[in-house]
Order: C-alpha cells, then sequence, then structure tokens
C-alpha cells in the first residue's frame, strides 16, 4: 500500500511583499493627509505619537517593534547656575511583521535629541532621551512610504513620492480602493510639568529638534513681543524665500553696528546652510548700509565758508572717515573663519547656533559672535573631541 504524506499548509519561515494585505498596501501609498504635518523652525515633521499611532493602524497591535541599539549621552552643560541643557544620540531599530506573525523587514537609523535651559537635571536627561528616541524612530519608519513622512524630505512637500510598487499593483478598480479617513489636526505632546517653571521668556515649546525634510522652508517664528513695547519688522524682514533659518539673519544684518558685526551674522548664516539668494540679501542690506555711510560721510569733511575763531582749546579734528586697513580686514576675515569652524563643529553634534551661544557665554561669558579667535579656537577644539568621543 502506498502513503500519500498530508502537506500541511504552514507558514513559511519568512516573509515579503506579497504578504501585505491589499488594505495594508492601499493605506501605505495613501498620500499623507496635511492636517498631520507639523512645522518647526522652517522643518516639516510628524509627531512621533502619530507615528505609532500609524504603525498600529497599518500593521496591527503586536505587528511592529522598536529595540533601542544606543543610547549614549553626549553633552552635559550647565549654561546658567541651576539651568542645564543635555543632548544625547540614540540609535533604533524598527522592526514591522505581517499579521501571521513574521518578521517582513527591520530599518535601523540615528538621531541626536536635545533638551534646553532646564531647572532639573534629571528632567532635562529624560527630555533629551526621549527626544532623541523618537527622532530615531521616525527616521526608520520613514522607510515605510508617505504614511509616515517620506515625501517631507522632498523641501517639506505634501504631495506623495510613493504613487505605485510594481511588487504591489493597485486594485483594478478604483471603486476598491480604501478611503484612508481623515484626523483631527495633529497637535503636539505637551510638555513635561516640572518644578520651578523657568519664567514665560524662557519656557520651550517641546517641538522636535531635528524635524525632518524642508531646510529654509519658511520663515522663522517671530519672537513675542511685550504689548508696551512693540516691535516693527519690515516688510524684508518678515519673509525669507527660500525656508527657515534659527535666526532672523536679515534682522541682525539691519541691526549690525560695523562691517566686522556684518561679517559675523553672514558667516554664521553661510555656515547654517542658508542658499545664495538669502546671501545675496544680506550683502545688499551690507551695501545700502554702505551706500548711506558714504553720503553722510561729505557733509561731514565739507569745511565751513569762513575761517572758524581758534578756540581757546584746542579742538578735536573733524571725523575723516579712515582708510581701508589691511590688518583689521585680515583680523575680521580670521574671526569669520573661526565662528564658521565654531558652526561646522556644533553642526557635527547636530548643535543649533542658540546651543554654541549658551555654551560660549557658560565658557567665554559672552555670545559667540562676541568671543575673540582665540576663544573660538578652544570652544571648536572642545566641540571635536566631544564628537570623536562619540563617534568612538
Amino acid at each position: 500500500m502506498t502513503v500519500i504524506p498530508l502537506h500541511r499548509n504552514a507558514p513559511a519561515a519568512t516573509a515579503g511583499p506579497v504578504d501585505l494585505t491589499v488594505e495594508q498596501v492601499t493605506t501605505l501609498l495613501a498620500p499623507i493627509n496635511p492636517s498631520r504635518v507639523q512645522n518647526h523652525r522652517g522643518q516639516s515633521h510628524l509627531e512621533a505619537w502619530d507615528v505609532r499611532r500609524w504603525l498600529n493602524r497599518v500593521f496591527g497591535f503586536g505587528g511592529w517593534s522598536d529595540e533601542t541599539l544606543e543610547l549614549v549621552p553626549v553633552a552635559q552643560m550647565e549654561i546658567n547656575p541651576g539651568r542645564w541643557t543635555v543632548i544625547y544620540r540614540a540609535q533604533v531599530r524598527l522592526t514591522v511583521k505581517t499579521t501571521d506573525g513574521r518578521v517582513l523587514t527591520a530599518y535601523d537609523d540615528a538621531a541626536m535629541g536635545d533638551s534646553r535651559n532646564q531647572p532639573v537635571l534629571g528632567d532635562a536627561h529624560d527630555q533629551a532621551m526621549k527626544t532623541a528616541l523618537s527622532q530615531a524612530l521616525k527616521r526608520c519608519a520613514h522607510n515605510l512610504g508617505d504614511a509616515f513622512g517620506l515625501s517631507l524630505y522632498n523641501d517639506g512637500s505634501r504631495q506623495p513620492v510613493g504613487l505605485w510598487s510594481a511588487a504591489h499593483p493597485k486594485p483594478k478598480d478604483d471603486a476598491e480602493a480604501l478611503a484612508v479617513p481623515d484626523d483631527a489636526p495633529v497637535k503636539p505632546e505637551p510638555a513635561p510639568v516640572v518644578e520651578h517653571q523657568a519664567p514665560a521668556a524662557e519656557q520651550q515649546v517641546r517641538h522636535s529638534r531635528h524635524a525632518e525634510g524642508g531646510p529654509w522652508e519658511t520663515p522663522p517664528p517671530q519672537e513675542q513681543q511685550t504689548p508696551q513695547r512693540p516691535r516693527a519688522v519690515p516688510d524684508q524682514q518678515q519673509s525669507v524665500a527660500q525656508g527657515g533659518p534659527s535666526r532672523d539673519y536679515l534682522a541682525a544684518a539691519q541691526a549690525a553696528e560695523s562691517r566686522e558685526a556684518f561679517d559675523q551674522v553672514r558667516a554664521a548664516a553661510a555656515a547654517e546652510g542658508a542658499p545664495q539668494d538669502y546671501l545675496a540679501k544680506l550683502d545688499a542690506i551690507a551695501q545700502q548700509k554702505e551706500q548711506a555711510a558714504q553720503q553722510k560721510a561729505p557733509k561731514q569733511q565739507k569745511a565751513p565758508s569762513k575761517p572758524a575763531p581758534k578756540p581757546v582749546t584746542a579742538a578735536r579734528p573733524a571725523a575723516v572717515p579712515s582708510a581701508p586697513d589691511p590688518e583689521a580686514d585680515a583680523a575680521r576675515q580670521q574671526h569669520a573663519v573661526a565662528l564658521v569652524e565654531l558652526l561646522a563643529a556644533g553642526k557635527a553634534l547636530a548643535l543649533e547656533p542658540s546651543h554654541l551661544d549658551d555654551i560660549a557665554r557658560a565658557e567665554a561669558g559672552c555670545p559667540a559672535a562676541e568671543c575673540t579667535v582665540e576663544q573660538l579656537a578652544s570652544l571648536t577644539a572642545d566641540l571635536r573631541a566631544a564628537a570623536e568621543g562619540a563617534a568612538a
């Protein structure tokens, strides 16, 4: 008698793209709802809690997991007595599964997170760790397509970039496609309540520090002004054509009282990645200020038609514009180069210019732009050493 073996339809040990359901593929290929997109300092991004919600929606509860591969402190600074800024680096692995529990794929990515000017050191560490882990998870999830913010890397665009997948054909009939329901607009997570709350001017909104997509997309947020002393902002300073820097460099250029101060502003903008047309606006401001100074100079140099009576005490000579000083120009250029190197070293640690100002005040007693070349070089060396230690 011949025995015919029975074959059980057991699930395969490995999974691939064909193991996703039609509903999952349709959801992943759908464009992102604009109400989910947040904007912080000119960068479009998703909130971490919203990314977790959509992982649950697409892959189900237990259908995904995240693993912390690395979580290390990068810097801990007491910027003022009793005020702390902490920076962490995190590496995370996101694993997604099929509906029957087989591993579909995994993504690894890393990110930096910080917590600035906190009155409690423990809270500063806690917030910095959570920010770094959230950013790393979001960077892993964007590999899953538009539903997880992939299009935001296209200069902050909400238009879908996935559109189709050869491994996942769209339903033949459009009526078969599942409509992804709209949700209420996403809001940032509330800031944690800590004791000894800082003054209102120092309180921070807990947005992502390293949001993805669209650099220089929108203008930087204007500082809140008190009703008693409103500040008039020229139209030229209210908009940035190419996106949002961390500070309003146009306003800083207008306020610069010397060529050296302007060079520092321009160097900081260039180090942050300002586009050429934005730098051209800064140069135009400098040119206008120089022309205005030249128009005033002849009036100051104009001699009176009649000789003035000789005073009892020797009078000070009339102010005459000084001739170009090569040594002063070289010193300004050297200072600008040192400032750019400091900003580049800070960028390697995901530090913003405001962070560098905090560090400079703690070490040298003044903002970075006012430090000497030697002080800037010392700060740059410290940051590079911190970066090398973190990489090791």
